[in-house]
């Protein structure tokens, strides 16, 4: 079939292109850093209007190379998925609040700070001691806007925090330059727009429980509708043992 120009040009302007520079990057502020205070680190309610540019992660699936008969051509099968690393660019306020901002976190993360010596503390932690994961983890959301104002896909990471906080370039000749800061972050669960959300489902009737939550140990949650579905299998597998028990001690002569 021959290129049809036409063709081309309606299909572009049916569907249009999506533009790179409409999003905007949320973080749920971490339990560690919600006593925080604005003299401290002024610009910790404003950090999503501070990023620059992110990079979405790609969905990298691991392979294993498979040999059908144990020799001739290698074909693929899929592993596991681990992923990346997820880079970020933020903007450096006047203050230098957002560079301090990520140097209180990371320390939430491990404290570094030993310049008082290695019995000094730092919100009880003493130098490099690690922190409790629930207390530096969030979540980041990074929604991507369309033409029209509204969101077409958003990417949500769970689990996240900072890896690696990037170095601060300053230079007498950069006078109409930015101060960027360069930020990575580790994340553990990742849910898309384009992805379907898992349903724990009743194994008898295969019917949905329901949905997952944020909190799946809070009261009424997942786990108490397991909890209560093991407890009434228990009882009913006590009541067969008690009808089994009476049919023989009836059939005893």
């Amino acid at each position: 079939m021959a290129f049809n120009i036409s063709s081309f040009s309606s299909s572009l302007q049916r569907h249009g292109v999506a533009q790179n520079n409409t999003f905007r990057m949320r973080i749920t502020t971490p339990l560690s850093l919600q006593a925080e205070t604005k003299a401290s680190s002024p610009v910790i309610d404003d950090v999503e209007f501070y990023c620059q540019s992110v990079t979405l992660p790609e969905m990298a699936i691991d392979t294993t190379e498979v040999q059908q008969q144990g020799f001739g051509t290698i074909t693929r099968r899929p592993q596991t998925m681990n992923f990346p690393i997820l880079p970020a660019v933020f903007m450096v306020d006047q203050d230098l609040g957002m560079v301090k901002y990520f140097h209180r976190w990371a320390q939430h993360i491990i404290n570094y700070d030993n310049s008082n010596g290695q019995y000094s503390s730092v919100d009880g932690a003493l130098p490099f001691e690690l922190g409790y994961k629930s207390d530096y983890a969030t979540r980041l959301n990074v929604d991507v806007y369309g033409k029209n104002g509204a969101i077409e896909y958003s990417y949500e990471f769970g689990g996240a925090y900072p890896v690696n906080i990037g170095s601060v370039e300053e230079s007498w000749s950069d006078n109409d330059a930015l101060l960027t800061l360069s930020v990575g972050f580790s994340f553990d669960t990742l849910k898309v727009t384009g992805s379907k959300e898992g349903l724990v489902v009743d194994v008898d009737n295969g019917s949905a429980i329901r949905a997952p939550t944020d909190n799946p140990f809070r009261s009424g949650s997942i786990l108490d509708q397991i909890t209560s579905s093991a407890a009434n299998r228990v009882a009913e597998a006590g009541s067969v043992n008690n009808l089994i028990q009476r049919g023989l001690r009836g059939r005893r002569i």
